[in-house]
């Protein structure tokens, strides 16, 4: 089911951006009227903050991906993961391994495939090289030269790594990243002036305070790991919830280190809700992981987001 839909959607695969997704939304449109889109935001850059709904049961679900620009394909995954499950909610087949329209049914899925258009759109290269934007980026990419550019680019265009923006641990978040050199606006690593200072991060932390979900799962990349809980955080159902997302996925399970649970977007909402919440590390390689990876990213995260979705 995930090849026929891949292969409908996207002839030639491509890391996703806000071109990218508006090509995904006019398909969407087309085949689930089920389906609700809101645009929670638009960023600095004007791009929008795409969230979709779907489902009418009591379990809800958040997913998100592209909060880091240089792991796109995480989008893109989401996207096609999305659309093979309406197909499948629409047709009455299965999706992960389990009755489609069943886990409809029983759950609410929210998914923000693109936390980070701005950021994303720099790395692909749709962002053309004589443009403010893109001569911008590239004199604050000069100033950290170890970084490649723009394949080694995290951050949103003004240089605040997203995933570092959320107001748990923030402060140490803050002082582990300067003493690495990264104290102002960077390519990558740089924690912001203050908590939620983002147009990103405030809204999608707005919209899940708004829809309470019941599970999160932020997709980045790559490891082949899955990070539950933090430290001294161990909601309950988490440690089953994460058995069962290691026997869906393959993947393994690990604890996430102490110096790396600080003012990520999982750690917020562990700490503001006290639910399961699990970073998803996929694929194996360098970041930007490449796009052929994909298929096989399909393969082991559908029956990962059909448990999630079975409750």
């Amino acid at each position: 089911m995930v090849e026929a839909i891949f292969l409908v959607c996207m002839e030639h695969p491509a890391y996703l951006t806000s071109r990218v997704q508006e090509r995904y939304l006019k398909i969407l449109r087309r085949t689930a009227p089920f389906v609700y889109i809101k645009t929670l935001t638009r960023t600095a850059g004007g791009r929008p903050i795409v969230a979709v709904q779907l489902g009418c049961g009591c379990t809800k679900v958040l997913v998100t991906g592209t909060h880091h620009a240089n792991e796109s394909i995480t989008g893109t995954l989401l996207w096609e993961l999305l659309l093979a499950y309406c197909e499948a909610v629409r047709t009455g087949g299965t999706f992960g391994g389990k009755d489609a329209q069943a886990l409809f049914r029983n759950s609410m899925l929210y998914c923000v495939p693109l936390v980070n258009p701005d950021g994303a759109d720099l790395v692909a290269g749709e962002i053309p090289e004589t443009i403010p934007e893109y001569i911008q980026a590239a004199e604050l990419a000069a100033q950290f030269p170890g970084l490649p550019f723009p394949s080694g680019w995290k951050a949103n265009l003004r240089g605040v790594d997203l995933n570092l923006n959320y107001p748990a641990s923030w402060e140490e978040a803050k002082k582990i990243k300067a003493a690495l050199g990264f104290d102002r606006p960077a390519p990558r690593d740089y924690p912001g002036e203050k908590p939620l200072d983002q147009r990103e991060t405030a809204a999608l932390a707005a919209y899940t305070a708004c829809i309470r979900p019941d599970i999160l799962l932020a997709w980045h990349t790559q490891g082949r790991v899955i990070y539950p809980g933090g430290p001294g955080i161990d909601p309950p159902g988490a440690q089953e919830l994460a058995r069962r997302f290691s026997e869906a996925s393959g993947y393994a399970v690990e604890n996430v280190p102490a110096e790396a649970s600080n003012a990520g977007f999982k750690d917020w909402f562990l700490a503001r809700f006290h639910r399961p919440g699990f970073t998803i590390e996929a694929g194996l390689g360098e970041n930007p992981l490449p796009i052929t990876q994909l298929p096989q990213l399909l393969e082991e995260n559908e029956p990962l987001l059909a448990a999630a979705l079975s409750g």
